[in-house]
């Protein structure tokens, strides 16, 4: 099979941009479309540590369907565009377990967390409010945002769908993240759902940049954007190279004679 057949013409054109620093031009709407969050260390709900249970794949519906989605193990859903006031969002997706066996009453083991939703139970929703400014290169902010969810969970004993021994609700909120939008090499691209929102470029893509808490006072959950598996990131790796070498053919057949 020849390597070509290996990267999708989306795929390419996602390392692509990403490469293009001059495409962050300075952002005046944000499309509605996900935020693919991994789990870091430090995150502890009612003083307990927990660690991220990656989802494998998600079911984004419409016509992009299922996808890998990498080490992401949370998934926030921007439900509207917007050009600095407030938006609703939901988070659609929690995977968490403790990273030490502990007792929450159903005897003692790993315990999950779990979002409510799963089961048909309430939605996670909230709201986020994004701060625009000037133009910015990959890895500097362009803004900043503020958001808030009330996290309708279930904790269950043993495994994913294991005994729920509590379900409650906690409020989780940020401020003052910084967002960009262009994202880092490393992050997990998928056109439609946070990349190449409005089809052609970056300008209505949104990406937090770093790591960030959501918490209260007796919780922290630290995430950053989840992260290009392995198998692919080696296809992307090629592809950012052949992206690479494009542009300097490219700059060398602009040179004057």
């Amino acid at each position: 099979m020849r390597f070509s057949k290996l990267i999708s013409a989306a795929g390419v054109a996602a390392v692509c941009a990403t490469l293009d620093i001059a495409i962050a031009t300075g952002a005046t709407t944000i499309n509605a479309g996900y935020d693919l969050l991994e789990t870091i260390a430090g995150t502890t709900f009612g003083g307990v540590a927990y660690q991220g249970v990656p989802l494998a794949s998600y079911n984004f519906g419409g016509t992009i369907g299922t996808q890998a989605v990498g080490t992401t193990d949370t998934i926030v859903h921007r439900l509207s565009a917007t050009s600095g006031a407030p938006i609703a969002t939901e988070m659609v997706a929690l995977q968490l377990m403790t990273t030490a066996p502990v007792d929450f009453g159903l005897g003692t083991g790993f315990y999950f967390i779990t979002l409510q939703s799963a089961r048909g139970g309430p939605a996670s929703v909230g709201q986020r409010t994004i701060s625009f400014g000037p133009p910015a290169p990959v890895g500097s902010p362009h803004g900043t945002f503020d958001s808030f969810f009330d996290v309708f969970f279930d904790l269950r004993l043993g495994s994913l769908n294991g005994p729920i021994a509590v379900s409650g609700d906690t409020m989780l909120s940020t401020h003052g993240v910084p967002w960009n939008q262009v994202p880092s090499p490393n992050e997990l691209q998928l056109p439609g759902v946070n990349a190449l929102l409005n089809g052609s470029d970056r300008n209505a893509d949104f990406w937090p940049v770093g790591s960030f808490d959501a918490g209260d006072p007796l919780s922290r959950h630290r995430v950053i954007t989840a992260s290009i598996p392995e198998p692919a990131s080696v296809v992307l790796l090629a592809a950012g190279f052949l992206c690479l070498v494009a542009h300097q053919i490219n700059a060398r057949r602009r040179r004057p004679a």
